[in-house]
């Protein structure tokens, strides 16, 4: 008996040493697991305020405001340390699996976009932009083109019939006509009465019509930005968006009719971001915030260029390389001002008639980039104006450069575009480009306003951790992951 009572009670302190054991490993683990889901989610909780306040993006830095690499691992550490209390040694933890904000062409602040565009109900302007177009992208067509061409064969042909008749019907009496010479005189000075108006606009764009547009009192920011060092690497396509403004080479001028041409897709793809640029930067027309390094940041997204000035012209001339091809499209539709071209070249080429019809259709570029020039300059005021022109919304002479502050035109409140949906035109155009010159803007705002050490390339938005930690001269490892 003695014997068995001794047998059960060593199996009874063996049983119970087994589950204080076992009891004291449950506990350690729990302790541990939740001591480290807090420290991960205090460290989430370290998010920049200002970036999140400001522009609506959660991220993390990981240098942790320029303490440097090893910052968050040091600052966890000390967290568990806290947690965990006595008896419980941390032998070794590690940041890993680490999300940036950058990562695959920026993908987590694409995301993070696109959550606040659902979350608050975003009403797309790109949709009334699209509503307002039509979505006709490229009124430059083929189709157009090829008219044209047309015309002035057709014309051509005309014209040298005429000349062929009127040279085999000359006679010998004419080396004796009375009025010949006042006849020539005649002609010689009405021909030197005639201006073209192509001239006329070589003074303005010397001059410079970005200056010429630009409105009384617009404040451009003094600051230069070192690009290079922004999280875009400063890429600029240095495509030709502009139009050659002499008119002399009608090849030349059809390749500028469609410049401006497919716009739609990349506006329906980059609908979210155009949505979120639109509401968080300022541009020329529409100033939110006082603060910032850059005062025309819609048209940075844009341009690209380390200042105001050259983004503000580059800006500008992208704008009239969109209102020329419409505006062009329109008026070959105008008999009534093909006939004022017609007319005009017809003084013009008077020594060489073949040249007519081709002069015709110069003029008519000429004046569609008049108008042109007359809508971005009401645009830049504030004003809307219709994407397509009608008779009554046609607002420029072959003069008019030279008093554009007495235009008025017609604003349309159904129809017309002002001058922020055709910023995001042209921000549709930038791809990838777009997302990374908005993360430009986020750095050097930061940096200025709240964090001078804030750095795009250092922000993360998840991470995991593994962690060793040493309980009773047992090891425990850990692997979490969290993120925003």
């Amino acid at each position: 008996m003695t014997v068995f009572i001794s047998l059960l009670l060593v199996v009874m302190l063996v049983v119970s040493m087994a589950v204080m054991e076992v009891c004291d490993r449950s506990y350690a683990r729990t302790k541990m697991s939740t001591a480290l889901s807090s420290a991960m989610s205090s460290e989430l909780a370290g998010y920049n305020r200002y970036v999140f306040d400001r522009y609506n993006i959660l991220l993390l830095d990981r240098n942790k405001s320029g303490e440097g690499e090893g910052a968050m691992e040091n600052d966890m550490e000390d967290l568990l340390k806290v947690d965990l209390g006595s008896g419980f040694e941390i032998e070794n933890l590690i940041v890993s699996g680490v999300t940036y904000i950058t990562d695959d062409d920026n993908r987590e602040f694409k995301k993070q976009i696109s959550d606040n565009a659902a979350y608050d109900l975003v009403e797309y302007a790109a949709d009334k932009i699209l509503e307002k177009t039509g979505g006709e992208d490229e009124p430059v067509d083929n189709k157009l083109i090829g008219n044209m061409e047309g015309d002035i064969s057709e014309r051509q042909s005309e014209i040298n019939a005429e000349t062929q008749a009127a040279d085999s019907g000359q006679s010998a009496e004419e080396d004796g006509a009375s009025g010949e010479g006042e006849t020539v005189e005649e002609t010689a000075s009405e021909k030197e009465e005639v201006t073209d108006p192509r001239e006329t606009l070589k003074a303005f764009t010397k001059a410079g019509i970005a200056g010429l547009l630009l409105p009384e009192g617009t404040e451009l920011s003094e600051e230069e930005l070192d690009t290079a060092s922004l999280p875009s690497g400063g890429a600029v396509t240095e495509n030709d968006m502009e139009i050659a403004t002499d008119f002399s080479d009608k090849e030349q001028m059809k390749k500028d009719g469609k410049r401006g041409n497919g716009w739609a897709d990349n506006l329906v793809e980059k609908a979210e971001a155009l949505a979120y640029a639109r509401g968080h930067f300022n541009s020329l027309t529409d100033k939110k915030f006082d603060d910032t390094v850059l005062n025309l940041e819609m048209e940075y997204l844009i341009a690209g260029k380390p200042s105001d000035g050259e983004n503000y012209k580059k800006v500008i001339n992208e704008i009239l390389v969109i209102r020329f091809g419409v505006n062009f499209a329109y008026i070959v539709t105008d008999a009534e001002k093909m006939g004022e071209c017609e007319a005009l070249a017809a003084a013009l080429t008077v020594e060489f008639p073949p040249l007519e019809p081709v002069v015709k259709y110069l003029l008519a570029g000429c004046w569609s980039y008049i108008e042109s020039v007359a809508d971005v300059y009401r645009l830049l005021r504030n004003h809307k104006v219709p994407y397509w022109k009608s008779p009554t919304t046609w607002v420029t002479d072959f003069e008019s450069l030279a008093h554009l502050e007495e235009i008025s035109g017609e604003d349309s409140e159904e129809t017309g575009l002002d001058y922020n949906n055709y910023l995001m035109i042209l921000a549709a155009l930038q791809g990838n480009k777009l997302e990374n010159r908005m993360l430009d803007l986020i750095q050097i705002n930061t940096i200025k306003n709240s964090d001078k050490s804030f750095l795009i390339k250092n922000c993360i938005t998840a991470f995991g951790v593994n962690v060793d930690i040493n309980y009773k001269d047992r090891s425990y490892s850990y692997h979490e992951e969290t993120g925003f």
